[in-house]
């Protein structure tokens, strides 16, 4: 068999760094490495490229007698070897325990750690083949008790999992207060444009309590109210009874907010026996199914839409609400009982 013009390592290389550059004299001089590695006759890569022959000729003369590190050093940081097998495996251990905001940071960590230079571009490729992505950090509760958490879990979890639905029901509470504003989100936009999104600079918000059932999702109540507090949790309580008297226990699952705790709030749940309120453990709003609900809420009518005026902001609240079976093969995906489970977090 003819040995290849790159070793198989060179191909993967080359390929990476073409991929990634926006350098069009490197992107030739790349591509002209790439179509020789496929036995492609100088005047095949003469006619693929718009090049002459002499300059496909000069190419291969300059990097069999120079090597790749001094054919791409015109357009690259200077190459000075590549990172062994050993040296990846470390640096992706590196990468995946700490946190790495930037390229040029894992750059800077290659050059000081293993004395090899890459450019950025490179870099990017490096990052790619080790499976890596940018992507925004998760937001988890910095003061959530991890062990509380899973705790909690081991008994939440098979608990939806055997309740009688006949007889018994479980909803998920909370409050929620959606501010006349659109917010910026991401979108497919061209490169080097912007894509105008219109704001206002209003503060006006809506108060909204709600119920979500924890096995049929699109079973929500949602109440407006000038106010969340233990007035307006009692009102939610009366109306998840009206909505359910065939049940012989309902199950409310809330966070720790105080209108849950008032003193109202526990004369009126001793008086309706079959009402049990479960508080979760403190920060667990990742353990909170409604939660869901107000970010698909937000995605579906806040982010990127614009209101003129703050009646047709409302309006469109309420709309979602009412029409919320539209949504019931999403929500039952969403809905899922597959709830997060927060990592360990170590100081970085």
């Amino acid at each position: 068999m003819q040995r290849k013009f790159l070793s198989k390592m060179d191909r993967a290389f080359v390929e990476e760094l073409r991929a990634n550059t926006r350098d069009k004299g490197a992107y030739m001089k790349l591509s002209v490495l790439i179509l020789l590695d496929m036995d492609k006759s100088y005047a095949e890569i003469a006619e693929i490229l718009g090049l002459g022959q002499g300059t496909v000729s000069n190419c291969r003369q300059k990097f069999e007698q120079d090597g790749l590190e001094k054919y791409l050093d015109r357009h690259y940081v200077p190459y000075s070897g590549r990172l062994t097998e050993d040296q990846l495996a470390q640096l992706e251990d590196v990468v995946s325990q700490g946190l790495y905001t930037s390229t040029v940071a894992v750059q800077t960590f290659i050059a000081q750690t293993f004395d090899v230079a890459y450019s950025t571009s490179a870099v990017r490729a490096i990052l790619r083949k080790l499976n890596f992505v940018y992507k925004k950090t998760m937001s988890v509760p910095g003061k959530a008790d991890v062990v509380e958490q899973a705790a909690f879990l081991a008994q939440l979890e098979p608990f939806l999992e055997e309740i009688d639905q006949q007889s018994e029901v479980v909803y998920f509470l909370d409050a929620v207060h959606p501010q006349y504003n659109t917010r910026p989100n991401y979108a497919w936009i061209k490169r080097g444009e912007q894509k105008p999104v219109a704001t206002t600079a209003c503060r006006r918000h809506l108060n909204l309590h709600g119920a979500l059932n924890a096995h049929h999702p699109q079973e929500i109540i949602i109440q407006e109210v000038e106010r969340v507090n233990s007035l307006s949790t009692i009102a939610l309580l009366e109306q998840l009874i009206a909505v359910n008297p065939d049940k012989t226990a309902i199950y409310l699952v809330a966070d720790n907010a105080s209108y849950y705790h008032g003193e109202a709030v526990r004369a009126w749940l001793a008086q309706h026996s079959h009402v049990t309120l479960i508080h979760l453990p403190p920060y667990s709003p990742n353990l909170n199914l409604i939660e869901r609900l107000w970010k698909f809420m937000r995605r579906r009518v806040i982010d990127l839409n614009f209101y003129p005026s703050f009646k047709l902001f409302r309006a469109a609240v309420q709309d979602f609400f009412s029409n919320i079976r539209q949504y019931k093969t999403e929500l039952q995906s969403l809905m899922q009982h597959n709830f997060q489970r927060l990592p360990v977090l170590e100081q970085i």
